[in-house]
């Protein structure tokens, strides 16, 4: 007993790594948000918290114990439930992205605590979750309405460094010459 007790642990706090900041800083010009395994917000460029969360505090990310969660926040927080046009399917993406998770780091407490969180705040959740799909969502198209600048169309792709592999980067682009590059263009002005 003692041994399979000594095998559930917390991993450590997870922090971006200096060549992926120097990255997110190259990329100014688009959204770029960058999580970790349990879908912690470890960093966001000004777009992409102006675009995914500029209700939170910018700075959040710096603080772990106050770090934004995409997880949470897409099943507890009603203005980013609001975001998507079609919540459903970016929900569906977050729930199959914690089983993937899950499987990789099954022991992972902190992972295993949210899951249990979600499962008790919401019922969406728990119907998605008891789907066991799995799925690693490395592109999608998202229709978000934006309260600053109305609808946007956004293709988010979502990277991993081979140095940090439990980590995302998610790079939001829009069609080039679109209604959603211009609304970009104007948020990016606001968010300076």
């Amino acid at each position: 007993m003692l041994v399979l007790l000594g095998a559930w642990r917390t991993r450590p706090v997870e922090y971006p790594g200096a060549s992926l900041r120097a990255l997110m800083r190259a990329m100014a010009g688009v959204p770029v948000v960058l999580t970790g395994r349990r879908c912690d917000v470890l960093a966001w460029n000004r777009l992409g918290h102006a675009l995914f969360a500029g209700h939170v505090d910018v700075e959040a990310p710096e603080q772990p114990r106050e770090r934004p969660d995409i997880a949470r926040m897409i099943f507890t927080d009603a203005h980013t439930r609001s975001l998507y046009v079609d919540w459903r399917s970016k929900a569906k993406a977050v729930v199959e992205h914690l089983r993937l998770m899950a499987g990789r780091c099954p022991t992972d407490l902190l992972l295993v605590a949210l899951v249990g969180e979600l499962a008790v705040r919401s019922q969406d959740f728990t119907r998605l979750w008891a789907s066991h799909e799995v799925h690693a969502c490395d592109t999608a198209t998202y229709e978000l309405r934006h309260p600053s600048v109305g609808a946007v169309t956004v293709t988010q792709q979502s990277v991993t460094a081979t140095a940090a592999p439990d980590q995302f980067l998610a790079v939001a682009t829009t069609e080039p010459g679109s209604s959603s590059e211009a609304a970009l263009l104007l948020l990016a002005q606001l968010a300076e």
